[in-house]
């Protein structure tokens, strides 16, 4: 991966981040192994929350704290990428869901050795029957990200699935 490659997302304006779950990012378990990413739905009622944790490396292509222009530009460019939940999950659009907060924790800080980065989201969907599906723009962000497993709990049960950049699509039939 180049690090100084711009990547693909959108790169608009700051974005104002309010959105408290009570915990910091990352604080509830292990970093994911390189080239991975963990993805959490929650879906209750119209309110849909999603939490992303990835290792630094796999997002910016470095651990710990920039040490240069480049590489803080890249950090930079991360954040800003991770600031667009809706561009990095779009669920079915039938369901009509915007996104309405952001929090973005792009400090890379060690957790059990590893440096972690992560992302939490609140979409409100305005037609909530009709929430079955979330398809991942995160792929094209983040090249060396290759997969991503998702959990997911909605009004009809909880599941999950490993998702990838040929794969980028979970639909939500819960585990029976």
């Amino acid at each position: 991966m180049n690090p100084t490659k711009r990547h693909p997302l959108p790169r608009l304006g700051r974005v104002a981040c309010a959105l408290s779950l009570g915990a910091p990012l990352l604080a509830q378990g292990a970093v994911p192994a390189l080239g991975t990413a963990d993805l959490s739905i929650h879906a209750d009622g119209s309110t849909v929350t999603v939490e992303l944790s990835a290792a630094a490396q796999t997002l910016v292509g470095f651990s710990g704290a920039p040490t240069d222009a480049a590489s803080r530009e890249v950090l930079k460019v991360a954040e800003e990428n991770l600031k667009h939940g809706e561009a990095l999950v779009r669920f079915n659009p039938l369901a009509s869901c915007v996104l309405d907060d952001a929090k973005v924790d792009a400090d890379p800080r060690e957790h059990e050795g590893e440096a972690g980065m992560g992302a939490s989201y609140r979409f409100n969907c305005q037609f909530p029957k009709s929430f079955s599906s979330a398809a991942l723009g995160i792929f094209s962000g983040f090249n060396a990200l290759q997969r991503v497993h998702v959990r997911y709990t909605t009004a009809d049960g909880q599941g999950a699935a490993i998702l990838t950049r040929e794969n980028p699509v979970v639909n939500f039939v819960p585990l029976k």
